[in-house]
């Protein structure tokens, strides 16, 4: 047995202490006794030789040491547990999928139309993961993404689910009647950092050859892009799907029709290792066939 292994109870007692500040929410979180959760603490600094915390009055403050600890041991309690759920869940058809996607595409596009999934799948539970740069099926607990860019994913099975056009928008108080070059040249051009080339392949597509189409502030999501041009920051370049709604309810208009083809597209991507997972397909499948189907947000209820 390895002598320098804490049980998990123990950890996981001391990562909730540390990430509530108290003793006492740890205690009903896990629901456990104040005293077993202090306890536990102490099973925990006898191993380690060392204390955790600090106690003034009635405060507990983790050592710098401790908060360090609990920062690397929260993700890895978090893996044990899906990777335990995953093991109570196999051979059976439910479960959890853990789903990489990009966080603007799952707010706006996915989440809105979860639930006709959970509806009709009750037995699988999604657990999304986000972030805007590409999943590593090696290293993190990801069975499957979506994914935004070029169709290569070594060791990977990607299936195509749409394009992307991006046309220029901005707040109403921005358009003030003057041509296209020279209402873009009266404000920012917000940039997206991931796709800082975007704004100078639009004005190549549009014929606008004259502006810095590179300079202007910059956001690393999507979502954030949104917020700044319906604030009037500035003219945002963004796929027409995503502000639909802004669109639609006047908080953002259209600076031309003039859309671009993206050569990138969305792809639903797992690794070769879970061809057979039965949670991988039937999402897929039904992510695949939600692409033609109507958002939910514009719908009438009848």
């Amino acid at each position: 047995m390895r002598r320098t292994l804490p049980s998990t109870r123990d950890l996981c007692c001391f990562e909730a202490v540390v990430r509530n500040g108290s003793v006492t929410r740890a205690a009903a979180e896990l629901n456990m006794t104040q005293s077993a959760v202090s306890r536990r603490l102490g099973y925990l600094e006898d191993l380690l030789g060392q204390r955790l915390f600090l106690r003034e009055r009635q405060r507990i403050i983790p050592t710098p040491a401790a908060r360090d600890y609990a920062d690397s041991l929260r993700g890895l309690l978090n893996e044990i547990e899906v990777a335990t759920t995953r093991m109570l869940t196999e051979g059976r058809q439910g479960g959890v999928l853990t789903l990489g996607c990009l966080p603007t595409f799952g707010s706006r596009w996915l989440v809105p139309r979860l639930n006709r999934f959970l509806s009709t799948h009750p037995t699988i539970d999604i657990n999304l993961v986000s972030k805007i740069r590409r999943f590593d099926f090696d290293s993190e607990d990801i069975q499957a993404a979506i994914y935004f860019g070029p169709a290569v994913w070594p060791n990977c099975n990607m299936r195509h689910l749409m394009g992307e056009s991006v046309i220029p928008v901005a707040a109403p108080s921005l358009m003030t009647g003057a041509s296209l070059p020279e209402l873009l040249r009266g404000a920012p051009l917000i940039q997206h950092t991931t796709r800082p080339t975007l704004w100078r392949e639009w004005l190549a597509h549009a014929g606008i050859g004259t502006l810095n189409g590179e300079a202007g502030p910059k956001f690393e999501f999507y979502s954030l892009v949104i917020e700044a041009a319906v604030a009037g920051i500035g003219f945002a370049l963004l796929p027409e799907f995503l502000v639909q709604r802004e669109i639609d309810s006047g908080a953002l208009v259209r600076v031309s029709d003039n859309a671009m083809p993206c050569t990138d597209s969305y792809y639903y991507v797992y690794p070769d290792r879970y061809r057979e997972s039965h949670n991988v397909q039937v999402f897929g499948n039904w992510l695949f066939k939600e692409m033609n189907a109507p958002d939910p947000a514009f719908q009438t209820a009848v």
